[in-house]
């Protein structure tokens, strides 16, 4: 479609004149929305006889345990990260209410696999096995995939709006060239997953688990390959070779009235997951929290915030989640995870246990 919003393809529209036209903000997000509607299981492939039909809202970070511990009158705080919430806030990251049904969900999983792949998760007390930790991995993977896949529809989409200029064309073709190889990385890594699922080999999970004294008021699942630590020492080298990267999967969540923060990945990416949690043992306990704070916001977006903790917070408290987001966001060098001056954000909550996987 062509972006002034004409309805018509773009070679029959502007596509013969000299200048492409000046996008529509409003069209270009209806036109996001329509390519990004559309999900599917992504249960192994082995299974899809088994499917339901149709995909249901799958809840990435759970809504009875993790956000209902840090709810308020059915409420969280989440990013609206759409278009649209950008440009109102003139390019502010901030945070806005959000139904507690309707947050950090995703349609990745038919009702029949969503029940029953995570009965070891949701149907039974958290214990911390690696079975229940590859599981909350393996969601935040399939999320990961979904994101991207979405993101892979819009490809034609940029390269309409980056013919405006020869440096937007280039940023937009850099941008979906990292899109497509992100896609064939997590496709790697999915299939990997998929057969330790499938054969429930737990021996090949690792990873490391947190567990907090107190409720930790920011709940979020992620993916990432990390090229540093949180002391910014290299991990992998990252770069446009056809090497996949190893991967790492976190979360904070919460479970049995207990929260915890989990980095979980499998033994093809041993050597940076084992690097990259290195780090954590030689950080007090006391200072921890903010230090994963700043990770969990520098590297996800599906992030989601306890009202009375985020409405309390300073303004410069309030400054520092978006300064951490943003620099995630925006920025592919990332600054290590810093703890704040500020002593308010995560008060009273430090780290009561660290389980190696």
């Amino acid at each position: 479609m062509c972006p002034c919003g004409s309805k018509k393809k773009f070679k029959v529209c502007h596509g013969h004149h000299s200048n492409s036209p000046e996008p529509n903000i409003y069209h270009v997000a209806a036109e996001v929305r329509t390519l990004t509607r559309k999900g599917e299981c992504y249960a192994p492939h082995s299974m899809h006889n088994e499917c339901s039909r149709g995909t249901i809202s799958a809840h990435t970070v759970s809504r009875s345990s993790s956000l209902g511990a840090i709810q308020r009158n059915g409420h969280v705080y989440s990013y609206p990260l759409n278009l649209l919430s950008l440009h109102k806030s003139g390019g502010r990251l901030k945070p806005e209410l959000t139904g507690w049904k309707q947050a950090s969900t995703f349609p990745g999983f038919c009702g029949h696999h969503d029940k029953r792949l995570f009965e070891p998760l949701e149907d039974v007390p958290f214990m911390g096995t690696k079975e229940q930790c590859f599981l909350i991995a393996y969601r935040a993977l399939a999320k990961e995939i979904h994101a991207k896949s979405c993101s892979a529809k819009q490809n034609d989409l940029r390269a309409t709006l980056g013919k405006r200029s020869a440096i937007a064309s280039m940023a937009m073709a850099a941008a979906n060239k990292g899109v497509n190889l992100a896609i064939r990385d997590l496709e790697r890594h999915k299939n990997r997953y998929d057969q330790v699922l499938v054969n429930k080999d737990w021996k090949k999970v690792h990873g490391i688990l947190i567990e907090f004294n107190d409720i930790f008021p920011i709940q979020c699942t992620g993916g990432l390959n990390p090229d540093k630590d949180i002391n910014g020492l290299q991990v992998q080298n990252l770069d446009w070779c056809g090497v996949t990267p190893d991967t790492i999967n976190l979360a904070s969540f919460a479970a049995e009235g207990k929260s915890y923060f989990l980095v979980c990945w499998l033994s093809d990416s041993d050597c940076s997951g084992s690097r990259f949690v290195a780090p954590f043992k030689l950080v007090s306990r006391e200072d921890l929290p903010a230090v994963i704070g700043s990770l969990i916001l520098q590297t996800t977006e599906n992030c989601h915030f306890a009202p009375d903790w985020y409405e309390g917070l300073s303004n410069a408290g309030k400054d520092w989640c978006e300064k951490n987001a943003l620099s995630g966001m925006f920025f592919g060098d990332l600054p290590p995870p810093v703890v704040s001056a500020d002593q308010t954000l995560f008060m009273g909550i430090s780290v009561s246990k660290i389980t190696y996987l």
